[in-house]
Formats: structure tokens, sequence, C-alpha cells
């Protein structure tokens, strides 16, 4: 059985160490709440994990809306990690960056709810939340074998409407 352990530290200047937020201002207030991300670091099983999730979606009313789980898994260059799975400086920024570069088509698409990140076992797994799936999806199974990607990356979208898989990140 694997052991879960978090520990949740309320960020400042930490949201820019771990990229990504929701960038897409134009669109109503009433629709994205305002962000406050926390820096979660917890164990699974024997490896550590780290990332950054945004606490305001713990108490956010209008999750039915948007009941599909984008979950991005950005794989990790291993030369470029430590021992205990979890990148090194420059291949942080290099998954961050391409986190953002899909985040920003992704919202080009569809109303995209970025709830956060977490690095995990050389990898870089993004969690998202949307209303329709299907463009998300098109525009993803073009990118995922692109000549030229920095890194490769997976995704898988299922549908998730009490939002129970970043459940345990938003405590």
């Amino acid at each position: 059985m694997k052991q879960k352990t978090l520990i949740i530290l309320t960020m400042g200047f930490l949201t820019t160490l771990f990229g990504c937020g929701q960038s897409n201002k134009t669109e109503s207030k009433d629709i994205f709440p305002k962000e406050s991300f926390s820096v979660v670091e917890a164990k699974i099983g024997n490896k550590p994990v780290i990332g950054s999730f945004n606490m305001a979606y713990k108490t956010y009313d209008k999750k039915a809306k948007y009941p599909w789980c984008l979950k991005i898994a950005i794989g990790l260059d291993l030369d470029n990690l430590f021992e205990n799975g979890l990148p090194k400086n420059e291949e942080s920024a290099i998954a961050n960056k391409l986190e953002d570069e899909l985040l920003a088509e992704i919202q080009k698409l569809t109303t995209a709810h970025y709830i956060g990140h977490l690095f995990n076992d050389t990898f870089l797994d993004v969690y998202i939340y949307l209303d329709d799936p299907e463009k998300v999806h098109n525009y993803l199974k073009t990118q995922t074998n692109k000549e030229g990607l920095i890194r490769g990356f997976g995704y898988e979208i299922n549908q998730d409407p009490k939002w129970a898989t970043v459940d345990g990140f938003l405590k």
C-alpha cells in the first residue's frame, strides 16, 4: 500500500518558481476564482513529489460546469534529474515552458481551469478542467508526436464532475 503524505505551504514569490497560472484574463471574473497558489510537497511511497496548486478551486462552486479533467504528463530528461526523480533547475524550466505553451493553446480553444502541476518521479503532471474536451483532444493528438518537440508528453481526459482527481491536492 502506497503511503501519501502532504505538506502545503502558502505561496508568495514561489508562484513564479513553479510556472504557470491562469493567464486568460479576458474571461468574466465570475468564471475563474482569484488565484491562490500553494506549494504542495508530499511523498508517494518513498518518492518525493512537489508542485503548486490553485487553492481557490477548493471552494469553487462551478465545478459541475467543467466536468472533464485533462491530465498532461510531460516526460522529463533522465539526465537532468536528481536521484529522487525530481528535476534540476534547467529541466524544470524546460518542462514549465512546454506546459505554458500547451496551456496557452488550450485556452484559445475552450474555457480551461488550470488547477496546478506536480513534479512526480520523472514526470511533470499538469491538471486542467474543461467544459469541451473534444477540441482539446483534437489539438493535443496533433502535438504528442510533433517533430522537434522539446519533451515528450502524453495526456488523458476523463470525466470527473466532482473533481476527485485533484481533491487531495486542494486540502
